[in-house]
């Protein structure tokens, strides 16, 4: 007698819930919960819909077809492991097809260092993987699906279906409740831990095919939209913006919304601080992948004093964002955060941003410029950052005339060399900005140029080669400091400069473990590995320890107030660092550091820092200040909505 087959739901049940439960256990790391059973719960209608439109037609293609997804799939969540591995987060469809899987591979090694490193959970996948393709044969039916089936398998997906929904609809609101998260909200990790790996991609893809925009909440409640009375008798960083008008001119929803929001934002007081550097000159620089493992008295000796004198900051935090390096130095420029899913900087070029760095300060009667040490159309930078209103100059536009742009990575140094007579001894004052790249991975002696120029200087120390590569790429950034600190004292104007520098995310390139070999703090904890070194130099400030918890959408506000550039501190995310709020730090999964404590967004935990009690609605309301500055950040980029004030 023939042995009957089993049929294909079985092997979908199984391979669904297989996949979600790895993801879960290596990733999400919280198995043992309420959250995991309603993740099944949500698998089983696409279960069930696989089961009956991959086994329609006849037995060839039925398997043929069963067989590719069962690969897709597979190969989908091993992608977002490793992705997950590298940028603390998950990939959108947007981002691959924008081309972020181009500048994923750029990064191969990396990838197949997290790969080797994490062998066991592709051996984990890849076991049933390969017995299903020996197998699948002799154990699976690929027969076109009886009517009967299908009518069953109909009634258990409306079933399945309704008790989804139910899930939904009944479950209690909350700022990240399964409706928002699902009609409402952006937050692919949060989405993640509630309902699946397999549901967000599926929400992903319809917001990536049909559009997508958040809504916004106006609570009545929250610290941040609370009716604001100023004190007529104190200056504050606001411009003369009529948002009663507005209100009474709009229909738009959601942009009646914004004006209310910013309306009720309460800006920043100027302050002691408040034109400190006012006529003189910035130079503002985002270090590639500057780290405090970096930071050593003989081996980067400049660095290290700029980061240990002047102000000096013990909670810096920049945190890294999924879909674009450069988001980091979005931040830092912006003072907004990323968009989800968009190259934020990309789109910040097709709207109005009169907010920019260049911009101010050429108002203010200064001269700008941008300098990149390598191609000077990567992420679009040729055309952010003119829009910001600096001169932008990097390699292809004019800088490979004036230093040597062939090396990979380029060098600082040479950079600094090359640019500085652009600004200097120009008459004016100079705002000029840096995006460096010598810090750049991979961290090897035979690719990185950078870390092979300095090899010597390494060679000794007793850390793993990688770790040796990378700080062999930050002694070539000394050194850059140091000829900056030397052309402006030769200039004359050192005293008069003030030098920011901020990363634009940690060194991704190496592992955990690399980290720890260094660093002061357990890079594998959540929140100290995004905790950096934050430089403001200037050698006659005296040394001034800051405690506060700083990030880097808080640089802009910061260097304004020091500068005394006009602005309007209610449209930036950031906050003045020298002002009397409260510090706040905001990872990619909507997670944040406070000054009194740490809260993680998927496991819900707040760990507190501070002696004193903490309110109790303190969670709700940073979670809900939070979540309007993920949305204003993006409606801002899709509104243009700094031309809609018309500043």
């Amino acid at each position: 007698m023939k042995k009957k087959k089993l049929t294909m739901l079985i092997w979908w049940v199984f391979w669904f819930l297989f996949l979600e439960l790895i993801f879960r256990v290596f990733v999400i790391k919280n198995f043992l919960s309420l959250s995991t059973l309603i993740v099944i719960l949500f698998c089983i209608p696409w279960v069930i819909l696989l089961s009956i439109v991959l086994n329609l037609f006849n037995e060839k293609v039925n398997k043929i077809l069963n067989i590719i997804f069962t690969t897709f799939f597979g190969v989908l969540m091993l992608a977002q492991f490793v992705y997950f591995k590298v940028y603390d987060s998950v990939f959108s469809f947007f981002s691959i097809t924008a081309g972020g899987a181009g500048q994923v591979m750029q990064f191969w090694e990396q990838i197949v260092k997290v790969i080797a490193k994490n062998w066991y959970v592709f051996l984990i996948v890849i076991v049933p993987y390969i017995l299903f393709l020996v197998f699948n044969k002799k154990l699976f039916s690929y027969k076109r699906i009886k009517k009967v089936t299908m009518l069953a398998e109909l009634v258990l997906l409306v079933l399945s279906g309704g008790g989804m929904f139910a899930c939904v609809y009944f479950e209690k609101e909350s700022i990240y409740s399964l409706k928002r998260l699902l009609f409402e909200t952006h937050a692919p990790m949060l989405t993640i831990e509630k309902i699946g790996l397999t549901n967000m991609e599926i929400v992903d893809l319809y917001r990536y095919t049909f559009g997508f925009e958040e809504q916004i909440y106006i609570d009545e409640n929250a610290s941040e939209e609370e009716v604001v009375e100023l004190d007529e008798k104190k200056e504050y960083h606001t411009f003369n913006i009529d948002f009663d008008g507005l209100i009474s001119k709009t229909n738009d929803k959601k942009l009646l919304n914004m004006h209310k929001y910013f309306k009720g934002v309460e800006p920043t007081e100027k302050n002691i601080y408040t034109g400190l550097f006012k006529g003189k000159n910035v130079i503002f620089i985002t270090a590639e992948a500057f780290d405090p493992i970096g930071l050593d008295p003989k081996l980067t000796p400049t660095l290290y004093k700029m980061a240990n004198n002047s102000y000096v900051f013990k909670n810096y935090y920049q945190p890294l964002f999924p879909v674009s390096t450069t988001d980091g130095e979005y931040m830092n420029l912006t003072s907004l955060i990323p968009k989800e899913g968009v190259w934020s900087f990309y789109k910040s070029s097709k709207i109005e941003m009169p907010l920019g760095f260049g911009t101010k300060f050429k108002d203010a009667g200064y001269i700008s410029y941008a300098f990149h040490d390598h191609n000077y159309k990567y992420y679009d930078r040729h055309l952010s950052h003119p829009n910001l209103g600096f001169d932008y100059m990097a390699c292809g536009n004019g800088l490979q005339k004036i230093m040597n742009c062939k090396h990979w990575p380029n060098s600082d140094d040479e950079m600094i060399e090359a640019t500085t007579s652009y600004y200097l001894k120009k008459g004016k004052p100079f705002a000029t900005y840096y995006m460096t790249v010598s810090g750049h991975l991979n961290y090897n002696f035979y690719g990185n140029n950078m870390a092979y120029r300095n090899k010597n200087a390494v060679k000794d120390l007793k850390y793993s080669d990688a770790v040796k590569a990378y700080i062999a790429t930050q002694i070539e950034l000394d050194k850059a400091m140091k000829r900056l600190l030397d052309e402006l004292s030769n200039a004359g104007v050192l005293d008069d400069t003030l030098i920011v520098m901020a990363c634009d995310h940690y060194p991704y390139g190496l592992t955990f473990k690399e980290l720890n070999e260094v660093s002061e703090n357990d890079r594998k904890d959540k929140f100290e590995n995004y905790h950096s070194t934050l430089i403001m130099y200037n050698p006659s400030i005296e040394k001034t320890v800051i405690d506060k918890v700083v990030s880097g959408i808080d640089l802009l506000p910061t260097i304004y107030n020091l500068f005394d550039i006009e602005y309007d501190s209610r449209l930036f995310m950031g906050k003045d660092i020298f002002s009397d709020t409260e510090g706040l730090a905001i990872l990619s999964d909507r997670s944040w550091v406070s000054d009194k404590g740490t809260y993680n967004s998927v496991s819900k935990k707040f760990t507190k820092k501070v002696s004193e009690d903490v309110p109790n609605d303190y969670i709700d309301k940073m979670n809900q200040i939070v979540s309007q500055k993920f949305t204003m950040s993006s409606l801002i980029l899709d509104y243009d909505y700094y031309d809609r004030l018309g500043l």
